[in-house]
């Protein structure tokens, strides 16, 4: 897990993202953490059960989710990318 307490304010100190993606139809999409606690808190558990009840598919409307995490941006040094 991302962050030491498994929150999405942890989540977003740490500088980790959280993609979703439909199992329905295969669309997918890096969730906006900050918006998604400030609607829910920053408290709210990031783990995939505290997660997945909560959304649905833009696309086709199944709420069949995968999450996935995603590591903080590594900067490259040296024109290397």
């Amino acid at each position: 897990m991302a962050s030491s307490n498994g929150t999405l304010g942890g989540c977003i100190a740490l500088g980790y993202g959280i993609r979703a993606t439909c199992l329905a139809c295969w669309h997918a999409r890096e969730l906006d953490l900050p918006a998604l606690a400030a609607r829910i808190g920053q408290g709210h558990g990031a783990l995939h059960d505290d997660l997945v009840p909560r959304l649905r598919c833009v696309e086709c409307a199944s709420k069949r989710i995968a999450l996935t995490m995603l590591p903080p941006h590594v900067p490259t040094w040296g024109g290397v990318t």
